[in-house]
């Protein structure tokens, strides 16, 4: 049986790259812009109507604000990408790799400067345009900011490859296994960053922002998969 190619894009070591920045935005805005999420808009929309329970309505606003930023970046990317479709020489991947890391960049810049609002927004935006924007891992669906959905395929996956026999399933498990590993990492550094260097921890992710550029730069320039 022939070997499937990919596109870049859909490779295992990109879906492992995006996860690690989407545990490391989200642990980054948790832990120094008041327990606020860039990407998991499910945690705000915990901690929204906790508070809104609580009768903490000046909180309310906090979390209303990123969610409502994510919105406007999910509408971007659609938008974005359907001018990016249309004018064949651009490659949507790579322009919203582009845009992830001019995103950051801007945002790691301006934080000192900004209110704490402004920086959840940017990133919030920006975690929408990722998540919209690299949804496949070698052609089966995943998702970056969020693990619940990838928890349980990885658990399938493995139980049902093993019972079936099926090798093919069963790495497909270990793939997700990867991607999990990928995002907790992001995580764990970012934390420990964050707690030393405040919201200048945000400069550690730009090396990794441009590595996932410079891959999928090459994939235009080379047309290799």
């Amino acid at each position: 049986m022939k070997k499937k190619d990919y596109r870049i894009f859909e490779r295992v070591r990109v879906a492992v790259l995006i996860t690690f920045i989407s545990g490391f935005l989200d642990a980054y805005t948790f832990v120094t812009q008041g327990k606020r999420f860039a990407g998991l808009q499910t945690g705000n929309f915990i901690y929204l109507m906790k508070n809104l329970a609580e009768g903490n309505l000046a909180e309310v606003a906090n979390y209303l604000l990123p969610i409502f930023a994510f919105m406007l970046g999910a509408i971007f990317t659609y938008f974005a990408r359907k001018f990016a479709v249309s004018h064949q020489h651009l490659r949507w991947h790579a322009l919203a790799a582009l845009i992830i890391f001019i995103g950051v960049l801007i945002t790691a810049v301006m934080a000192q400067f900004v209110a704490s609002k402004w920086t959840v927004l940017s990133l919030s935006f920006i975690a929408a345009v990722q998540l919209e924007s690299f949804k496949r891992m070698r052609g089966v669906p995943y998702t970056n900011t969020m693990m619940t959905g990838n928890l349980k395929n990885m658990s399938v996956f493995i139980v049902q490859g093993l019972v079936e026999r099926k090798p093919e399933i069963l790495k497909r498990g270990g793939y997700t296994f990867l991607i999990i590993t990928g995002f907790c990492l992001g995580v764990f550094i970012s934390t420990v960053l964050a707690h030393q260097f405040d919201e200048n921890a945000l400069y550690a992710l730009l090396p990794i922002i441009f590595g996932f550029n410079l891959v999928l730069y090459f994939e235009k320039v080379n047309g290799f998969d």
